[in-house]
């Protein structure tokens, strides 16, 4: 219930001459309206006369009821203009979070399309490298082949000779 009232413009006060048992918020002769509690008790309330006839008292008291009408009136405006105010400070609320939620997912897609190039990049890049590395591997394989080769070449040479030198 507090939450509510704490939403609720302040209440208008009205000048109130006679005041009565209904009127809950009655200060120096200013009636307030605070509730919904407040303006059904004044919807509420019934015209006291002391008889059918008394023209005159039901006027005055009708006058009062009137001017009490009006300041509840007033207290409704008030109230649905801040109601107004409110919804139109949440409306561009939301429309700034929207343009700030936009530009986010941009800079998002940005960055993935970014993230995206230097995946690619590295992938190219990881490619070569292995590339190299079987070139890098054949020439060293290559490389202790031929010297094998060549001791076992020179072996059979220095074997050959003194295979000929025995005979």
């Amino acid at each position: 219930m507090s939450s509510r009232n704490q939403n609720r413009p302040p209440p208008t006060p009205v000048f109130d001459p006679t005041p009565s048992p209904s009127n809950v918020r009655f200060f120096l002769g200013i009636t307030l309206f605070t509730s919904r509690e407040d303006v059904e008790r004044l919807l509420g309330e019934k015209m006291k006369g002391k008889n059918q006839n008394d023209y005159k008292g039901k006027s005055e008291q009708m006058i009062e009821y009137i001017k009490k009408l009006r300041t509840c009136i007033r207290w409704f405006m008030e109230l649905e203009d801040g109601y107004l105010a409110d919804q139109e400070k949440l409306r561009s609320m939301l429309d700034s979070e929207e343009k700030r939620h936009a530009e986010i997912e941009a800079q998002m897609r940005a960055k993935v399309e970014e993230l995206n190039a230097i995946i690619q990049d590295l992938q190219r890049q990881h490619a070569s490298l292995l590339e190299s590395f079987r070139k890098e591997a054949f020439v060293k394989s290559y490389e202790t082949e031929r010297e094998a080769r060549i001791a076992v070449e020179n072996l059979r040479a220095k074997l050959s000779e003194e295979l000929e030198k025995v005979f």
